[in-house]
């Protein structure tokens, strides 16, 4: 029984691709290949035109107007930190000359 089974196995005319395999594989990878590049063209950002003057001028002044409020919110930021640390220096002053009073 193994011996006709090995045989049967190494026979080439039965391991053999008939046209219609060969065809149909052809035919799905050229479907996948259209479908990739579809894909990309799909994905592929639009082109952004150049700008023009007016909007050049328009960005400039927005830079300028955060440019403004972000200096105006550092030195908020630095005023209250000053602050607070200049009290949590006096706390700390009276809390080491009670211990050192002691």
């Amino acid at each position: 029984v193994y011996l006709t089974q090995s045989i049967t196995m190494s026979n080439s005319d039965l391991n053999k691709a008939d046209g219609c395999d060969v065809f149909f594989s052809f035919l799905i990878v050229l479907i996948l290949l259209a479908g990739f590049f579809l894909f990309q063209y799909i994905m592929e950002p639009e082109s952004v035109p150049n700008a023009d003057y007016q909007v050049e001028q328009g960005r400039l002044v927005k830079v300028e107007k955060h440019n403004a409020l972000d200096s105006a919110f550092k030195s908020k930021i630095d005023s209250f930190h000053s602050d607070f640390n200049s009290s949590l220096e006096t706390v700390m002053s009276e809390t080491t000359e009670t211990y050192i009073s002691k």
